[in-house]
C-alpha cells in the first residue's frame, strides 16, 4: 500500500471534497494534544485589546495547536493509505485544578482515498501557484532594501518599518533586532521609558510574529548574555510566546554553568509549550534527572592561616573560608560572597535554583500523566 506524503493530504470540514471523488472510506481517525497552562485566560485577556501586541501572538499559538493536531490526523490517514480527510472537527476541553489550567485539543475526521475528478483543473491550480503578484514582489523589494540598510549600519527602525517587519513576518532581520534590543537595554537604569520602551515592545511583537525556529534561535541565544536585563527580557518573550524548547534546554543543561545551565533553570520555571504530547513526558523526565544529578557546589572551601593576637603573644591558626570564581574569601557563616553576590553553589539571591525547576517539572509531569491516563 503506497503512502501519501502528509503535506499532500487534503483536509475538509465537510463530508465531501469539491472536485474529488471519494473511492474508499478508511475509517475514523482521531488525535489530541495537551496545551500549556493558563493559555485560555491569557487569550481571553488579550481579546480585551484587539489592537494590542498579545492578540496576534496568542492567535498564532492557537493556530500552532490546531495545526499540530491536524498533522497527527494526516499521519494516521497516510498510515492507512489515505490521501484525504473529511468531516474534520476540532474540540477544546479546559482542565482546571490546583490553580493550574490546561486544555486538551482533540481532532477527529474520516480518512478516505479520493481521486481528482478533473486533472486539468488540478494542473491549472499548480500552474497558478507558481505565479507571484505585484504586491508580493513589492514586499520582497522592500525586504531587500531593508537588508542592505542593516548591512551598511544605517537602518533606522521607525514605527512604519516595525509594522512592516511584523506584518510580513520578516525573519531576515532577526539578528539585527537582537542587537537592537541589547543596545537598548545596555546601561539602562530603572524601567525603560519613552522610545526605549516602545522599541522593546516592537521587538517583542516582532519575535512573536516571525517563524518559531528563527525566534528561538535569537531569543535562546540572548539568554546567555552577561547582562541580566537582556536575559530577563528574552525569557519574558519566550514566556509570552510559549516557546519552551525541550531539546534546546537539554543542550543548555550540558553547557557552561553560568551562561547556559542557570538560564535553562529560569526558562523551565517560567516558559511553557503551546501543547504537549506523550513523547514530552520522556523528555521532561530526562531533564528532571539531569537537574537532580548535574548541580553541586561551584565554589571551594580553603584553609587560610589567621594570626590571633593575645595579651602577651600571638598565634597562627588555620581557618576555613569559602571562595567562588576566584573572588573574595568569605567566612563559612556568610551565605553570599561579598564581591560577586553568589553563594557557594553559584546562585544569587533572586536567581532560580535547581529545586525550584524540579518542583515545576514534577508538577507538570504529574499533570500530564493524569491527563494522558484519562485520554
Amino acid at each position: 500500500m503506497s503512502r501519501t506524503s502528509t503535506q499532500n493530504i487534503l483536509v475538509s470540514t465537510t463530508p465531501r471534497l469539491e472536485g474529488w471523488e471519494i473511492r474508499e472510506y478508511l475509517g475514523a481517525v482521531s488525535a489530541h494534544v495537551v496545551a500549556g497552562t493558563n493559555i485560555f485566560s491569557d487569550i481571553a485577556a488579550s481579546w480585551r485589546d484587539v489592537f494590542g501586541g498579545q492578540s496576534q501572538s496568542y492567535k498564532k499559538q492557537l493556530e500552532q495547536i490546531n495545526e499540530q493536531v491536524v498533522d497527527e490526523l494526516r499521519e494516521e490517514a497516510s498510515a492507512r493509505g489515505g490521501n484525504a480527510l473529511v468531516g474534520l472537527r476540532i474540540d477544546h476541553d479546559q482542565i482546571s485544578g490546583q490553580n493550574k489550567e490546561m486544555f486538551m485539543v482533540t481532532a477527529s475526521a474520516t480518512a478516505v482515498r479520493a481521486q481528482s475528478s478533473s486533472k486539468q483543473n488540478s494542473a491549472g491550480r499548480q500552474e497558478g501557484e507558481k505565479a507571484v503578484t505585484a504586491r508580493e514582489v513589492s514586499t520582497e523589494e522592500q525586504i531587500v532594501r531593508l537588508n542592505k540598510k542593516a548591512q551598511h549600519g544605517d537602518l533606522k527602525l521607525k514605527e512604519n518599518r516595525w509594522r512592516f517587519l511584523i506584518e510580513n513576518q520578516v525573519a531576515d532581520l532577526a539578528g539585527f533586532i537582537q542587537n537592537t534590543v541589547i543596545e537598548t537595554l545596555d546601561g539602562l537604569v530603572g524601567r525603560p521609558t519613552g522610545n526605549r520602551k516602545k522599541q522593546l515592545e516592537n521587538a517583542r511583537d516582532y519575535f512573536l510574529s516571525i517563524p518559531e525556529d528563527s525566534a528561538k534561535d535569537n531569543l535562546y541565544n540572548m539568554t546567555s548574555h552577561d547582562e541580566s536585563r537582556v536575559v530577563d527580557w528574552a525569557v519574558g518573550v519566550l514566556e509570552d510566546g510559549n516557546l519552551l524548547d525541550l531539546g534546546r534546554i537539554e543542550t543548555m543543561l550540558k553547557g557552561d554553568f553560568y551562561e547556559e545551565q542557570k538560564p535553562a533553570l529560569e526558562i523551565l520555571t517560567r516558559v511553557d509549550k503551546p501543547y504537549y504530547d506523550k513523547e514530552d513526558l520522556g523528555r521532561l523526565g530526562a531533564l528532571k534527572s539531569m537537574i537532580e544529578n548535574g548541580f553541586g557546589k561551584k565554589g571551594k572551601v580553603i584553609e587560610v592561616e589567621v594570626e590571633e593576637s593575645g595579651m602577651f603573644s600571638s598565634d597562627t591558626k588555620k581557618k576555613e573560608v569559602w571562595q567562588i570564581k576566584d573572588s573574595a574569601r568569605n567566612p563559612m557563616d556568610q551565605k553570599y560572597c561579598s564581591e560577586t553576590g553568589l553563594d557557594i553553589y553559584g546562585f544569587g539571591k533572586t536567581e532560580t535554583r535547581p529545586d525550584e525547576a524540579l518542583g515545576v517539572l514534577k508538577t507538570k509531569i504529574a499533570a500530564l500523566n493524569r491527563r494522558f491516563e484519562r485520554s
